[in-house]
């Protein structure tokens, strides 16, 4: 979206965006490609989807579209595309991407930064784009109007804890964390630098209205890595937030350790219902020595307890499966997430993605193998590593168990009748629990 609003601000009138989330079969893409037959194709792939995009790719270079891809996982292993595309984006695409758009044709494509590119067979590498002193006010909102809003309202589950009738999008105000969390860093330094940007509290409350006014919505979902890492930023967002009256309920990603309770009732001053916890696992061992997470245990139990006597919401992200954990560990997760007073949870399979950290770890451990299969690395379902004590059926039986316990205790009970009794609500949650199944 971000891509396609900076290419139509800099004269490329003929955009548009082919979304497969809600119809994700080869032939609906195929055909939408051969319909539109555009003279170049820009591709986003992660590590989850590589697979596909390479497919989209060849279908669409033995057409003699212009391929181009982009994306985390194009960003960290270049080298496993480069073959198959034109070009591949390293970092981030607004810049890069409208460069090659408006020399694609040319020989000019040499002088671009932040690309690889075949040259009669040979592979050639320029320097990667230095984006750390780039404000982000500068691109103009995502092109949204060329998505299929209405689907993902109608999906949109982000403050169904609130109530299942709320509708709302997504958005992000930064780019980058500065936290060393090993299954995320360095990659994110990598995409978008070390320096963590933000959006000026004016230029999101500004997009919130436009959001508000258009889509008639309830709600918004921050979906920054950590969007409480900079105080003084939030509090001068929601005071703006509250002096506007734009009058929306908002939700956001943060860490325990970068809250307390007088910043949560300030956010919550400003419309904020419902925060996203990474706290991953109930042994502080794993947290320490393997995913350098940098929290205590303590604070998460009294963080998550504060935001509920302040009437905020919570979700706690939990990872099963980390390299050396050991099945007590495993169960010490499973008891955590039932001790506190949380309203949702999601029990992922720790994945060490490439670039990361944590990859670094597995390949270079004898006791595990790493697939070469990048579809294995779904972390919702699927083991990207094989090796140690606990299988992957064993694995896949305490993800099941996690999820069943924590929904069934009498903590959630509200939470899980309230989805029940509505339509919306059973749909919202029926949606949620298919990634896992």
């Amino acid at each position: 979206g971000y891509i396609a609003s900076y290419l139509r601000e800099n004269g490329v009138a003929d955009v548009s965006i082919l979304d497969a989330t809600f119809n994700q079969s080869h032939e609906y893409i195929s055909s939408s490609i051969e319909r539109d037959n555009p003279d170049i194709i820009g591709i986003f792939s992660d590590t989850l989807m590589f697979n596909d995009a390479l497919s989209i790719a060849k279908f669409a270079k033995d057409r003699g579209i212009f391929v181009v891809m982009g994306g985390p996982h194009v960003t960290i292993l270049p080298e496993t595309v480069i073959d198959k595309v034109d070009v591949a984006v390293i970092g981030e695409g607004e810049y890069t991407f409208a460069e090659v758009v408006r020399k694609f044709r040319s020989e000019d494509i040499e002088s671009i930064e932040g690309i690889w590119f075949n040259k009669n067979g040979n592979i050639i590498k320029n320097p990667r784009r230095n984006n750390d002193n780039t404000s982000l006010d500068e691109f103009p909102f995502p092109a949204l109007d060329i998505l299929d809003m209405d689907e993902y309202i109608k999906y949109w589950g982000y403050l169904d804890c609130v109530s299942t009738g709320l509708t709302g999008v997504t958005m992000i105000t930064s780019r980058g964390c500065p936290y060393t969390c090993t299954y995320c860093q360095p990659t994110l330094n990598t995409i978008f630098g070390k320096k963590l940007r933000h959006r000026s509290p004016k230029n999101v409350v500004d997009e919130m209205k436009y959001l508000k006014d258009k889509y008639k919505i309830d709600g918004i979902f921050f979906h920054d890595d950590t969007l409480t890492v900079n105080r003084k930023w939030l509090g001068e967002f929601s005071e703006l937030l509250s002096k506007e009256k734009v009058d929306l309920l908002w939700g956001c990603n943060s860490r325990v350790n970068t809250v307390d309770e007088e910043l949560m009732r300030m956010m919550y001053s400003s419309g904020l219902r419902n925060i996203h916890f990474g706290i991953e696992s109930g042994s502080q061992r794993v947290l320490d020595n393997i995913y350098k997470k940098a929290i205590k245990l303590e604070d998460v139990k009294r963080v998550v307890s504060a935001a509920k006597r302040i009437g905020i919401y919570t979700l706690g992200f939990f990872m099963l499966g980390a390299p050396s954990e050991t099945q007590d560990e495993i169960e010490a997760t499973m008891k955590l997430s039932l001790s506190l007073d949380l309203d949702e949870a999601t029990f992922s399979i720790a994945t060490p993605l490439a670039g990361t950290y944590l990859y670094d770890m597995v390949r270079e451990d004898s006791r595990y193998t790493l697939s070469r299969d990048f579809s294995d690395f779904d972390y919702y379902k699927k083991q990207a590593f094989t090796g140690g004590d606990i299988t992957y059926d064993k694995l896949r039986y305490f993800q099941k168990k996690a999820l069943f316990s924590f929904y069934t205790n009498h903590r959630r009970w509200r939470y899980v009748s309230r989805h029940l009794f509505s339509i919306k609500g059973l749909l919202k949650i029926l949606n949620k629990l298919k990634r896992f199944f």
